[in-house]
Order: C-alpha cells, then structure tokens, then sequence
C-alpha cells in the first residue's frame, strides 16, 4: 500500500457509509423479525424459525455495530 492510498479519506468515509447502510437494513430487518417472533409466541402453534431468524439478525447487527463503532 502506498501513501496515497493510506492518505485518502474518501476510502474511510466510504467504508463509514457502508457500514452505516448495513446497520440501516439489519436494523429495520432485525425490528421486524423481532416483532414477528413476538407476535407467533401468542400463536396457538408457535413456530421455532422466527425466533431463530430474529437472534440471527439481531447478532449480525450487534456485530456490524461494533465493527462501525470500532471504525469512528
């Protein structure tokens, strides 16, 4: 890596954006899929997936929000 790239501030601010898109969407998923495993706990036949899909993303957005504090 030369000094340029490791000098050019749009690549931290892009990565930053990115990082920032991510947390946008799994957060949003993340709120719905939570929600939706509350909703089939009050189902007479509750199913095991959504419960699993909500720790999945609430996992992955914990773990890009680390990452993203990490980076700022």
């Amino acid at each position: 890596m030369n000094s340029q790239e490791s000098q050019d501030p749009s690549k931290s601010k892009r990565a930053s954006l990115q990082l920032e898109v991510v947390l946008g969407f799994l957060g949003f998923f993340s709120f719905l899929a939570v929600v939706q495993a509350i909703i089939n706990v009050f189902q007479p036949e509750p199913k095991v997936w959504p419960a699993l899909l909500a720790l999945v993303l609430v996992i992955a957005f914990v773990a890009v929000l680390r990452s993203w504090r990490k980076q700022r």
